[in-house]
C-alpha cells in the first residue's frame, strides 16, 4: 500500500526520511491499539526485541497495550 501525505514545507519536516515516518506511523498505530504488536512487527520487518527498542524513540512504551492486542500476542 502506498500512502501520500502533504506536509508544510518547513525545515524540520524536510529532514525526516521515509523510513523514520513509516516507523513513527506504525509505532503510533500500535500505541493507539489499531495494530497488534505482531502486526506492527510484521509491517516493519522487525523482531520483537528490535520493535521494543524502537518504541522509546517515539516516546512510547511496550507496556501500554490493549486487552485485544494482548490476546492476539498470546495466540501468536
Amino acid at each position: 500500500m502506498k500512502l501520500s501525505i502533504d506536509l508544510p514545507d518547513i525545515q524540520p519536516l524536510r529532514e525526516l526520511d521515509n523510513d523514520f515516518l513509516r516507523q513513527m506511523l506504525i509505532c503510533n498505530l500500535y500505541n493507539l491499539g489499531k495494530l497488534s504488536g505482531k502486526e506492527a512487527r510484521e509491517a516493519l520487518g522487525l523482531t520483537r526485541r528490535k520493535f521494543e527498542e524502537l518504541l522509546p524513540i517515539f516516546g512510547l512504551s511496550i507496556l501500554s497495550d490493549s486487552d485485544n492486542n494482548i490476546a492476539i500476542e498470546l495466540d501468536a
